[in-house]
């Protein structure tokens, strides 16, 4: 089946349904392959610390047998990510077609400073259904500040501009920090402005560059709060939201919550972010990291190598690896996560927990129990979660 037909089945599964992307357990749905390490910028808080490309990086027709591999296996997209993937423009074209053809949704994640018109209608022609451009304020010189170079907001927001002018959809990956926290409404009034209608809100783990500003990570109270007023957001705006970094919940906590006050999000034929399982953290179970020298790990922010496709095949590492096999049972976590109710429809985020005790099966501090207890979502119904974008 193409991606034409495989996004037509999407939309009359969220149309008669009211359902995303349908989750078979232990299938690699998602995979995001870091196609290179190399950057043209030196982002404060990046998580694979992106600057200079491996030596040793995968090329075309190993990533070609790759993606082969991840079809056979059940992968209904690929998020193509870096490094900045654009510096390796033909390499991207040539696997985002081979997946099209697959019928393997392609997607990318970019800072967008290499976005001209032409490029992005190469993008569009490959095959690529999305690209993710971060906007991270609305303040240019914070963005610029974050993003670690001046003039990069100006620059994302004439990429963004380009891909919408094309139909080229264009989901918003932005960061919500402790003190940029209060600036949301603005930021997604300007995006609306803009015509974006897709946001995935990063929540900081300190992974890579990352651990140098995790001071700056979201308090509780904001990380709740913000969930509360992106949910209450859903009813009169027409913009659909996604929470990565380590939230992947969210989806299913926002509609609940809808359920128990009585009110409905708008019906937007937008919620690819849906994966219709409820296994919450999805780290090696429904999702996996292709690092650009084939190295693969759970999750691209659990940075622990399962394997490499030049010495094993992907099918016996997705199958056999014993940190792999450990993730998919959850009675292995520990402490609060091990005992908590939501356990197997949440998990905790394997990657924060393994950043902050260097234990991937320990306790995430970042916990949404309380939460989901005052918003009366039991156990029972989580049943999706969301893409971690990454």
């Amino acid at each position: 089946m193409g991606t034409t037909l495989k996004l037509l089945e999407l939309l009359l599964r969220q149309k008669l349904l009211g359902q995303g992307l349908k989750g078979e357990p232990h299938t690699p749905l998602i995979v995001s392959y870091a196609v290179t390490r190399a950057c043209n910028l030196r982002c404060l808080h990046c998580h694979v610390s992106a600057r200079e490309a491996m030596p040793n990086e995968l090329n075309l027709q190993e990533a070609t047998a790759a993606i082969d591999e991840m079809h056979s296996l059940g992968t209904e997209a690929v998020i193509f990510s870096g490094g900045e993937p654009l510096l390796r423009k033909d390499f991207v074209l040539a696997l985002a077609q081979h997946c099209d053809d697959l019928g393997i949704i392609p997607a990318m994640l970019s800072n967008g400073l290499l976005i001209t018109p032409h490029t992005a209608l190469q993008l569009q022609e490959a095959g690529i259904k999305a690209i993710g451009i971060p906007i991270d304020s609305v303040v240019p010189e914070c963005h610029d500040r974050l993003r670690n170079l001046p003039g990069t907001f100006q620059k994302a927001v004439q990429a963004i501009k380009t891909c919408l002018e094309i139909d080229l959809e264009v989901v918003i990956t932005t960061m919500a920090l402790k003190d940029t926290y209060s600036e949301m409404p603005q930021r997604l009034q300007f995006l609306s402005e803009l015509g974006v209608d897709e946001v995935a809100v990063y929540d900081l783990i300190p992974v890579g560059r990352g651990k140098d500003v995790m001071d700056n990570a979201m308090t509780m109270e904001q990380r709740v709060n913000l969930i509360r007023w992106l949910q209450s957001k859903q009813e009169n705006t027409e913009m659909v939201f996604a929470m990565s970094g380590g939230l992947p919940m969210y989806p299913e906590i926002a509609c609940e919550m809808h359920r128990s006050h009585g009110t409905k999000a708008k019906d937007l034929l937008i919620k690819e972010f849906w994966i219709h399982q409820g296994i919450g953290c999805h780290a090696g179970n429904m999702y996996f990291s292709l690092r650009p020298n084939g190295d693969i790990y759970p999750c691209t922010f659990l940075p622990i190598k399962v394997g490499n496709i030049r010495e094993q095949s992907l099918t016996e590492i997705w199958r056999n690896s014993p940190v792999l096999n450990t993730l998919r049972q959850r009675h292995t976590l520990k402490g609060k996560c091990g005992t908590c109710e939501y356990r197997e429809g949440c998990g905790g985020c394997r990657g924060r927990a393994y950043a902050c005790t260097g234990d991937y099966l320990e306790t995430d501090p970042v916990c949404l129990r309380d939460l989901m207890i005052e918003e009366k979502v039991s156990p029972a119904d989580i049943k999706r979660f969301g893409w971690c974008v990454g």
